[in-house]
C-alpha cells in the first residue's frame, strides 16, 4: 500500500467520524484523490442510545432511532491534468421519536428527515502541487414531524409532512500537495441549497397544504495530512456547518407560534485528528478522534436531545492491485442537555452514546 492510498483511507476516516447527529457523511470527496479509475461503495449502520427523564419523573424511553447509510463513488481521469468524480450520498438525516407509552409530556413527538444527493465534480491539476476542484450537486429532501405530549399545549397533535423537493447547489475548492511528503491541504466549500417544499399541515383546527421554505446548510471542510515517517500518516479535518440556516416555519405552525421555527440548530465546528499506519505492503490501520463543542444554549428543542460529542473511530484496510477493503467501527459519547418546548427546562437527558460499524469496498480498473 502506497502513501497515497494510506492518505485516501485516512480522508475516508474523517467521514466515518460523522456517524452521529444530523450530519451523516461529513461530505467527504476522498475518492477524488484516488489514482486512476476507481469505483467504491460504502455503508454503515449506527445505533445511538439517548434517554432522558421529564419534569414529572417519567422516562422518555429511547428517542434516537437506529439508522443505516450508504454511498457510491466513481472517479476517472479524463485528461493528463483533469479528473472527474460522481457520487451519490445521503448527507443529512434526523431520526427522533418519543414513544407514547413513556413520557406524557413529550410522547408522540417525532422527526424523520432524509436527504439524497447526486454530485458531479471536476479536478484540474495545473502543476504537481496545485489543483482546483468544483462541481454541481442535486439534492432531494423530504420528511415529516409531529409534536406530541402535554408540553406543547394547544399544539399537541400537530403534524406536518414535507413532500420531496429537488434543488441544485455547488461545491468549490483547492488543494496543495507535496507527494514526496504525503502532504495535502484541501479546502472545499459546499453551498447552501434552498428548497421550496410542498407541505401538508394538520392542526386541531384543520388541515391544509402550504409551502415551506427551508435551507440545507452551507459548509466548509479543511483537510490536512502529512507523512511523519515512510509508514505513518498524521491527518485531520476541521468542518464548519452553518446549521443556523436551517429554519422550518410551516405557515400554519408559524401563525400559531408568532413565527417560531420547528428547529433551533446552531452553526457547529467539528474537529477530527487521526493517525494512519502501514503494517505491510497490503495492510494498514487507522484511528481518529472527533470533537464537537457543546453549545452554550440551554434548554434545547425536544428534537435535539444531545449537546456536543467526543468519540473515536478505528479500522483496518487491505489493498492489492485492484481491490481495497476498509472495515471500521466508531464509538461516540453524546453530551447531556435539558430540553423544553417553552424555554423552561422540562426534561433532562443524561450523556448518551452512538455506536457505528461500516465497510467500504473500492475497486481499481
Amino acid at each position: 500500500m502506497t502513501k497515497t492510498s494510506l492518505a485516501c483511507t485516512a480522508m475516508t476516516l474523517s467521514a466515518c467520524a460523522q456517524a452521529a447527529g444530523a450530519d451523516r457523511t461529513g461530505q467527504s470527496i476522498a475518492p477524488m484523490f484516488e489514482k486512476g479509475r476507481y469505483l467504491s461503495v460504502e455503508t454503515y449502520a449506527a445505533r445511538p442510545q439517548v434517554r432522558g427523564t421529564d419534569a414529572w419523573g417519567q422516562s422518555t424511553g429511547q428517542v434516537a432511532s437506529d439508522h443505516a447509510q450508504w454511498g457510491f463513488a466513481y472517479k476517472q481521469d479524463i485528461a493528463p491534468q483533469t479528473s472527474m468524480l460522481l457520487m451519490v450520498t445521503r448527507p443529512f438525516g434526523v431520526d427522533i421519536a418519543y414513544g407514547r407509552q413513556h413520557s406524557r409530556l413529550f410522547g408522540g413527538t417525532q422527526a424523520r428527515i432524509s436527504t439524497y444527493e447526486l454530485m458531479g465534480a471536476l479536478r484540474y491539476q495545473w502543476n504537481e502541487r496545485w489543483a482546483m476542484h468544483g462541481g454541481l450537486r442535486l439534492q432531494r429532501s423530504e420528511g415529516h414531524m409531529a409534536l406530541g405530549g402535554l408540553a406543547f399545549g394547544a399544539l399537541n397533535g400537530y403534524r406536518v409532512s414535507f413532500h420531496p423537493s429537488i434543488e441544485p447547489g455547488y461545491l468549490l475548492g483547492m488543494s496543495y500537495e507535496r507527494p514526496e511528503m504525503a502532504l495535502r491541504i484541501a479546502g472545499t466549500y459546499y453551498s447552501a441549497i434552498k428548497h421550496q417544499v410542498r407541505t401538508q399541515e394538520n392542526l386541531q383546527a384543520g388541515a391544509g397544504t402550504t409551502t415551506t421554505h427551508s435551507t440545507s446548510p452551507q459548509s466548509f471542510n479543511l483537510d490536512v495530512q502529512t507523512g511523519m515517517t515512510p509508514s505513518t500518516l498524521l491527518f485531520g479535518q476541521i468542518r464548519w456547518s452553518d446549521w443556523a440556516q436551517l429554519q422550518l416555519r410551516p405557515q400554519a405552525f408559524a401563525a400559531a407560534t408568532h413565527g417560531s421555527s420547528l428547529t433551533d440548530l446552531q452553526s457547529s465546528t467539528t474537529y477530527t485528528l487521526g493517525l494512519g499506519q502501514k503494517f505491510g505492503p497490503q495492510w494498514s490501520g487507522f484511528v481518529a478522534l472527533v470533537y464537537d463543542k457543546k453549545s452554550s444554549k440551554n434548554p434545547l428543542s425536544p428534537l435535539r436531545p444531545s449537546n456536543g460529542r467526543t468519540g473515536y473511530t478505528v479500522g483496518v484496510s487491505y489493498q492489492n492491485a485492484h481491490i481495497k477493503v476498509t472495515p471500521w467501527i466508531s464509538y461516540q459519547r453524546l453530551g447531556a442537555t435539558d430540553i423544553s418546548s417553552s424555554g423552561i427546562p422540562m426534561a433532562h437527558f443524561e450523556p448518551g452514546t452512538a455506536k457505528a460499524a461500516g465497510l467500504k469496498l473500492g475497486y481499481y480498473f
